[in-house]
C-alpha cells in the first residue's frame, strides 16, 4: 500500500509542477486567447482562442515544450516557455 501511495503522490507533484511551466502565447493581431488548459502529465496545452470579427467561434490548438512559432493561414502565433 506504501509504494502505491507513494507513486500517486509523486504522479500528482509532477502534474503540478508542469502545470506550472506555462507557455506565453503572443496571438496574432486578429485573434484573441479565450482559455489554456493543461493536457495529461506532460507539458501538453490546449489553447482555445477566437478571431476578433467572429467572437461566436471557438477554435483550438494543442502546443508543447517545443513549439515556439506555429503558422495557420496568414497567422503567426509566437510561444515563449520558461
Amino acid at each position: 500500500m506504501g509504494l502505491f501511495k507513494d507513486l500517486l503522490i509523486g504522479g500528482a507533484a509532477l502534474k503540478a509542477l508542469k502545470r506550472s511551466n506555462r507557455p506565453v502565447v503572443l496571438p496574432p493581431p486578429t485573434c484573441s486567447v479565450v482559455g489554456l488548459e493543461h493536457k495529461g502529465f506532460g507539458s501538453t496545452w490546449k489553447v482555445t482562442y477566437i478571431y476578433n470579427d467572429r467572437p461566436n467561434m471557438k477554435y483550438n490548438f494543442t502546443v508543447n515544450k517545443s513549439t515556439k512559432v506555429r503558422t495557420s493561414g496568414r497567422d503567426k502565433w509566437h510561444f515563449q516557455w520558461s
